[in-house]
């Protein structure tokens, strides 16, 4: 770091030093400013003019700006491109006497960022925090957008195949990691192999992890951690303490948001390990990686942005209680048949706007009175929701209706009964509060509205004095109120104007009587924002202590839109209901693949049926030929099977489905050269995967093995696969091989 000579530069030098790690954004006037370094990084990435400022004997300081209006945008372009930005901003109003007080007031990382044009609407942004100790993993998951924290500790030899599969379900966007993992070469292999991850050294974790447990129970305000489960999760607890105290670091906030610990799911699931969600192409497509073409993508009918997070979560997380699996299956039936409300659940839920991510914003300072407003309108329409299912009838839907408190009501009234039709976006500059709602506000207004009209009465009887048609009052935050009279007309100014500034088409004035009101008009004005702002930040306050009202209808919106989704898509494509089994028979009857028969549309999707599971028939083989079909066959069978198991109609004429504790797909390979694998080791790598996991309730996609061998090798690894299913686990798990 270089010494500078000029107050503003050693101000910069001090906060840059305590964010070394940072790009940082100098807040000047109407601009954020990157100097030195930092200015030649942001004017590549962000394609920005690479000024440069005097240094005297230094020569010049390069420099580089973006408007404080539109910074968000730039924030988004820096972050994305593996960047932490540091917002440095001015404190206090500017003063002759010194300089402005500036410091850093949040820090955005790819894992923070909350505008929502840079955020996936209907994808979590994750980051994830991370320790590995002997044969023992913790992973803790924050979404900061929408106040969500997942932990979970594992005890497993094999925690890299554990962690692969987690970062396939959840793609963080951020990782935070202690120094032993952050130079661990296999943990940052495994980590890599999430698209567009950035990963981060935490500096602080040693100190924020010694004592965990009670930093957790202050921040939650309880006495312990058992109704988290995590109290006997040592592990656990310094990943989820580790995460709590990187955000509170960064965005300099206690995160009212963030209210609960939920554990990442587990054995209640139905299993889908890293190469199944690949293979079946749950999210993006193999080959292109677009989300055009995904599973997800063919049966997502979801109208609001919770309600498409919540899907994605579902798919990934099949049940396994056949209980749960059927109250969602009644809930889509209720929609389906009761078509009044189906409309008008519909109807709402397209108006509904992304609360979570609204609430996280406003909860942590970011937001603004047009963010509260939004959420007023959201909530008043949530409250219509849960006034439209009073009529329903299945207990999922019940259960979500009774979940949203009517309590957030008198939130969303006072909302709307504090703050103007149309507020501003800056918080300080007044214009917030409704008349009637403070007395002192009506006053202050009253004395800046009789001053304003007695500017405007001056300003008539002056022209008309002077004889100066074009005489204008004017203000400015410079100079205040002020006549301004042009140069042609200088000679009719009366004695009693006093000169202020000469321009170059003119003149400006002041009188003894304009600047005697100027002073009441403006300490007025000053007074009157400040109190606007006072009740702007009470009200806030009070939107803050409804977090876990507003965060629990939210949820409940999600899981409604979920079931509405559902209900959509099967009317549309002509799905239905699956019959869930507890017997080892699968048997679909005419069934499809829900993405192939939409792209080349259902009249020409041949439908086919299934029939395996009984005790002499638990492995099918099929043989044929390249290009018959059989991929697409086996590929439909796992993705009914998986569809049924998240509660969601399925494109078939019929379907009995027997629970599955785990589905797992392998099918074709490429090379994983960064992992030093080739094409068949990856093949054997998730076979010997499927032959160590699987049990009687498993099924099996074995879409050809042995790729690259020779004929008879082939047949021989084929041959010994599906004699050791047949053999080894009883009964046999339902399989269905491939191979030509």
């Amino acid at each position: 770091m270089q010494n500078f000579s000029t107050p503003m530069m050693k101000q910069y030098e001090e906060i840059k030093k305590r964010y070394p790690d940072c790009l940082l954004f100098f807040r000047l006037g109407d601009f954020y400013e990157l100097f030195l370094d930092d200015a030649k990084i942001g004017s590549e990435i962000l394609g920005i003019t690479l000024t440069g400022r005097p240094k005297g004997k230094d020569g010049r300081i390069p420099m580089a700006g973006v408007p404080y209006h539109a910074v968000d945008g730039y924030l988004h372009k820096l972050v994305k491109a593996g960047y932490k930005v540091a917002i440095c901003e001015q404190l206090s109003e500017p003063d002759k006497k010194g300089i402005v007080e500036r410091d850093v007031i949040r820090v955005v990382t790819p894992g923070t960022i909350l505008d929502e044009r840079a955020l996936e609407k209907k994808t979590h942004n994750y980051i994830l925090s991370l320790l590995v100790e002997k044969n023992s993993i913790a992973l803790s998951l924050a979404d900061f957008s929408t106040g969500q924290l997942q932990t979970e500790e594992y005890f497993t030899e094999n925690w890299q195949e554990l962690l692969r599969d987690e970062l396939i379900k959840t793609n963080p966007t951020e990782c935070i990691l202690p120094d032993s993992l952050y130079n661990d070469p296999e943990v940052l292999k495994i980590l890599k192999t999430v698209p567009n991850i950035t990963i981060f050294l935490f500096p602080e974790w040693q100190s924020s992890t010694t004592y965990a447990k009670k930093e957790l129970m202050a921040h939650f305000g309880v006495k312990t951690l058992e109704a988290f489960q995590i109290e006997n999760k040592p592990l656990a607890q310094k990943t989820c303490n580790a995460l709590l105290s990187y955000l509170k670091l960064t965005q300099k906030n206690n995160l009212p948001h963030i209210n609960s610990i939920v554990l990442l799911p587990s054995n209640e699931f139905v299993l889908l390990d890293r190469a199944t969600i690949i293979n079946l192409e749950l999210f993006s497509t193999i080959r292109e990686q677009n989300t055009k073409g995904s599973l997800l993508a063919a049966i997502d009918y979801t109208h609001t942005a919770m309600g498409g997070r919540l899907l994605k979560d579902w798919l990934v997380h099949p049940l396994k209680s056949k209980k749960n699996i059927e109250s969602r299956l009644n809930a889509a039936d209720e929609l389906i048949e009761n078509k009044a409300l189906a409309v008008s659940l519909q109807k709402l839920l397209t108006e509904i706007t992304d609360i979570e991510r609204t609430f996280s914003r406003v909860s942590v300072g970011i937001g603004n009175a047009r963010d509260l407003k939004a959420l007023s309108h959201a909530l008043e329409l949530v409250i219509s929701l849960k006034h439209n299912l009073v009529s329903a009838n299945s207990s999922f839907l019940t259960k979500a209706q009774k979940e949203i408190s009517p309590k957030i009501t008198t939130l969303a009234k006072n909302i709307e009964e504090t703050l103007t039709e149309d507020p501003p976006i800056q918080l300080k500059e007044g214009g917030l509060i409704r008349d009637g709602v403070d007395k002192t506000v009506d006053e202050l207004r009253q004395v800046v509205m009789s001053g304003r009209s007695w500017v405007a009465k001056l300003e008539a009887k002056e022209r008309a004095q002077t004889g100066i048609g074009s005489l204008k009052i004017r203000y400015n935050q410079v100079f205040g109120y002020f006549i301004e009279v042009s140069k042609s007309n200088l000679s009719a100014v009366p004695s009693h104007y006093f000169r202020k500034q000469t321009l170059v088409n003119g003149e400006r004035f002041i009188t003894e009587e304009l600047k005697e009101r100027e002073e009441t008009i403006l300490k007025a004005e000053e007074l009157l924002k400040s109190r606007e702002y006072e009740l702007y930040k009470i009200l806030l306050s009070e939107v803050v202590s409804y977090a876990p009202l507003i965060q629990k209808a939210a949820e409940s919106v999600a899981k409604i839109d979920c079931i509405a989704s559902i209900a959509i898509c099967a009317k549309t494509h002509r799905y239905s209901r699956p019959k869930i089994v507890y017997s080892h028979e699968l048997v679909i009857k005419d069934g499809r693949h829900p993405v192939v028969e939409q792209v080349i549309s259902q009249t020409h999707f041949v439908p086919n049926s299934t029939h395996i599971g009984s005790p002499k028939q638990s492995i099918m083989l099929l043989t044929g030929p390249n290009m018959a079909g059989k991929s697409v066959y086996l590929r439909q069978v796992a993705v009914i099977t998986l569809l049924a198991h998240i509660g969601s109609f399925v494109p078939a004429k019929s379907a009995y489905i027997p629970i599955v504790d785990s589905i797992f797909v392998r099918s074709g390979a490429s090379d994983m050269i960064s992992s030093g694998l080739s094409t068949f080791m990856v093949e054997m790598v998730e076979t010997a995967f499927i032959l160590n996991h699987a049990t009687s309730k498993s099924l099996i996609i074995m879409d050809e093995i042995g790729r690259g061998t020779s004929t008879y090798d082939g047949v021989s690894i084929a041959w010994a696969v599906a004699e050791y299913l047949m053999e080894h686990v009883n009964p046999s798990p339902k399989t269905l091989f491939a191979t030509h």
